[in-house]
């Protein structure tokens, strides 16, 4: 049941120079610096701030929402300043959401995403444990796509390295499936698939698409945001 919680982005959460998703085969592991004058953290250190941010009560992890007159905090991506967060889902059902973002302003979010930490009950080193699950259960035989206005985007993979998790509150995606992540603060490490969208959007309205089927995790997702980016 434990496995049935790992994250997509969809980012995705996520998202960067990598190769296309035709190709079925994500890139390397080597994390990238993020552009120059626009953040001051390194891409793995940003999926490490995703998961705080996705922990946050309410969890913008959890089903579908729309931000109409602005008053959906599940909506808030803007965690790390000059940054702007979306999410997956702790489900298995198809979500949509409507959500306002900054215009050019850099993206990220996880395709695909898993995290190890005590929190779970995952014994260390955990950027081995979240390395070797993704590779030998999460990415095998799977399926990804990534589509902003119907064209595809291209991912990367990226661990975060050993990090410190913020579980603000008992209610998060976890208990809701059962399942130990108390509130607090823990040591923990990721590893995924995101997309990031380096010069953010252009003012408008666009449709993000993003997902997979992860048989070997009993796992998928499909999730759809409606952007409008002003």
């Amino acid at each position: 049941m434990r496995r049935i919680v790992v994250i997509a982005l969809s980012v995705i959460l996520a998202l960067v120079v990598a190769m296309p998703l035709a190709s079925g085969n994500p890139a390397s592991t080597e994390q990238e610096s993020a552009p120059p004058g626009q953040l001051n953290k390194n891409l793995g250190d940003l999926t490490a701030e995703w998961w705080s941010w996705a922990f946050q009560d309410p969890s913008p992890l959890e089903g579908s929402y729309t931000d109409k007159k602005t008053d959906e905090p599940r909506c808030e991506g803007e965690y790390v300043e000059g940054l702007f967060f979306l999410a997956g889902s702790s489900g298995l059902d198809p979500v949509k959401r409507t959500c306002t973002v900054p215009a050019d302003t850099p993206i990220l979010f996880p395709v695909v995403n898993f995290v190890c930490s005590k929190a779970t009950e995952d014994k260390p080193p955990y950027t081995r444990c979240a390395k070797d699950f993704l590779n030998g259960n999460v990415l095998v035989d799977s399926t990804t796509y990534a589509r902003l206005a119907g064209k595809d985007l291209k991912i990367q993979r990226i661990a975060s390295g050993p990090f410190q998790w913020t579980i603000e509150s008992d209610k998060n995606p976890y208990s809701d499936l059962g399942l130990p992540a108390e509130a607090g603060i823990y040591k923990a490490a990721s590893d995924g698939l995101w997309v990031y969208l380096e010069g953010g959007l252009n003012p408008g309205r666009y449709t993000l698409e993003f997902g997979g089927e992860f048989p070997n995790a009993d796992f998928r997702q499909e999730i759809t945001y409606n952007l409008k980016v002003v």
